[in-house]
Order: structure tokens, then C-alpha cells, then sequence
């Protein structure tokens, strides 16, 4: 069926002219610069210099507060910050620390006493006790060998105190420190 002639003419006549879409893109986009801009500048001239304003008056505060408080009291701050945050690393690594002294508790013999106990370095350590007899200072050396937490035990200066009657001992352990956490977690 062909199409009436109305239809045909409306069809062969230019389309009327759309009012300018390509005008308002390129305006739209042109707003969009100028606010990008205006805030870069206001930004830049405007609040920039406000903050360096305020770190520069905060600077000067400090310095005044840093001259009013006298050397000594600021030496006294830094070294008890020094303290606090030396117990603070120590109280994170307890734990460990918490093990240890539970399996030196159970490793040891029922007749000796530790009267110093001294990390050397690393794993090492080092115990100074006494003991009732000699043989208690074997026996406790034994089951420090015989300990899986132990990777290697020196016992040195065994003396007999005159004034307390007991065996004064030193032992160096080397530990285990894996062993130690899977001991004392069971």
C-alpha cells in the first residue's frame, strides 16, 4: 500500500532546525570549567594561604610553649616517655614471658630456688639458684637436658655458701622458644 501524499510531503521537507543541543553541550561542559577553575583558584588564593597562616601561628606556639618549659623538665618527659613506652612493649610480649616462668615452674627440681634470672641474648638465659644438696644440682641439670624446650644447658660455679649451707649454682640455657609456647599452650 503505498503512503498518502500528505505523508510524503511532510517526509521530503527539511526537518525544522532543533534549537541549538550543541550549544547547550558546549555550555553545560563550559560551566562544568569555569566552577573546576573557580574552586582550583579559590583553593589556591584563598585557603592555602589561610592554612599556612595557621601552621605557621601553631609553630610559633610551640616554640613559645618549647621556651617556657625549662630543659631539665623536658629531659625528665622524654625519659619517662621513654619508660612508659618500654612497658608498653613489655606488656605486649608478657605473654611469652608469662610461658616461660610457667614451664620453668614445672622444670624445676623441688629442692632448688632461682635468686636471679637474666635474659642474654636472643634465647639464652640465664639462672642463678641454690640448692639443698649437690645431687639436687645434678638432678636439676638433668631435667633441663632432658627438656624438649632446652636446646643446650651449662652449669657453672657450683659452690657450697658457708654462711646458708646451700649449693649457689649458675645455668645458661639455650631455649627452645617454639617448644616453650607449645609446652605451656597444652
Amino acid at each position: 500500500m503505498p503512503l498518502p501524499q500528505q505523508v510524503i510531503e511532510r517526509l521530503s521537507q527539511e526537518p525544522p532546525q532543533t534549537p541549538g543541543w550543541s550549544w547547550g553541550v558546549i555550555s553545560f561542559s563550559g560551566g562544568i570549567l569555569l566552577f573546576a577553575l573557580l574552586v582550583y583558584f579559590g583553593l589556591t588564593f584563598g585557603y592555602e594561604p589561610y592554612l599556612d597562616a595557621q601552621v605557621a601561628s601553631l609553630n610559633t606556639q610551640m616554640d613559645v610553649l618549647a621556651k617556657s618549659i625549662p630543659a631539665s623538665d623536658q629531659a625528665q618527659v622524654a625519659t619517662f616517655y621513654s619508660e612508659v613506652t618500654n612497658v608498653q612493649t613489655a606488656l605486649q610480649n608478657h605473654v611469652l614471658f608469662s610461658r616461660f616462668l610457667s614451664w620453668l615452674e614445672k622444670s624445676t627440681e623441688a629442692n632448688v630456688y632461682y635468686s636471679n634470672l637474666a635474659f642474654v641474648a636472643g634465647n639464652q638465659i640465664t639462672l642463678t639458684g641454690a640448692a639443698k644438696t649437690e645431687a639436687d644440682v645434678n638432678q636439676q641439670a638433668a631435667i633441663f637436658e632432658a627438656a624438649p624446650e632446652v636446646q643446650k644447658v651449662s652449669v657453672s660455679s657450683i659452690v657450697l655458701s658457708p654462711t646458708t649451707g646451700l649449693w649457689n649454682f649458675t645455668v645458661s640455657l639455650t631455649m627452645n622458644t617454639a617448644a616453650v609456647l607449645r609446652a605451656t599452650s597444652q
